[in-house]
């Protein structure tokens, strides 16, 4: 059985008997690190995994031929919640994004309200309010998404709610100054007239603007 690598196409030759039935197994590219999940009979996906040989890359236009010694070796085999069942869809990245537009506008109502409340009786006046509850919300929001995203949980209470999840292109956890960077990449996206959320519909891997620029997929977690 042949696989490939799906980040640099490095192609392995796979004993069937290497993989049992019914199992998945994944391994490390040992040319670039990508991460491959390998199922009998099927490509390999990005996600977590253990070491693997590497065999020749072919040219796009030549044939592979597999070395009998391009094996992989060092199999760990994953259990079904890890298993990668492919990436969030548009419509359910989509409804997801609108429950956590509504939980941020419920607390930011709460928590603006109370802080307009100290500010007028602190200075007798409502004028200048406006301005600070709008710095609120950008913080808010800001720390939402990147701590949730950047946490064991890997997504908003939204992702979390329809099983979805944001990973670095690997599968793995991001990085509180990555999920930032995804964050505020969604200026972009909306600048753009929305194209950068449309985007989503259109790749292959699902992907919108912001999340190529952080280099983060949103993947199902069920």
């Amino acid at each position: 059985m042949k696989t490939v690598c799906p980040t640099c196409n490095t192609v392995y030759n796979i004993p069937d008997n290497k993989i049992p039935p019914g199992k998945s197994a994944v391994a490390t590219c040992r040319k670039c690190g990508g991460k491959i999940v390998i199922e009998r009979g099927t490509l390999p996906h990005p996600d977590k995994g253990a070491q693997a040989e590497v065999s020749s890359v072919p040219s796009p236009t030549s044939s592979y031929q597999a070395s009998p010694e391009s094996e992989v070796g060092g199999f760990e085999f994953i259990t079904e919640q890890d298993a990668f069942r492919g990436y969030g869809g548009f419509w359910k990245r989509f409804v997801a994004a609108i429950v956590d537009g509504l939980i941020l506008m419920v607390v930011g109502f709460i928590i603006g309200g109370f802080i307009g409340f100290v500010y007028g009786s602190a200075t007798g006046r409502s004028a200048g309010a406006g301005p600070i509850g709008n710095l609120f919300g950008f913080i808010l929001g800001w720390l939402y998404y990147a701590f949730m995203e950047s946490s064991s949980t890997q997504g908003t209470l939204g992702k979390m709610a329809f099983g979805i999840k944001v990973t670095d292109l690997y599968g793995n956890r991001i990085s509180f100054g990555r999920a930032t960077g995804r964050h505020f990449g969604k200026i972009i996206s909306t600048i753009l007239l929305f194209i950068g959320y449309l985007m989503v519909a259109f790749t292959s891997k699902k992907q919108g603007l912001h999340d190529m620029m952080a280099r983060c997929l949103v993947v199902n977690r069920r």
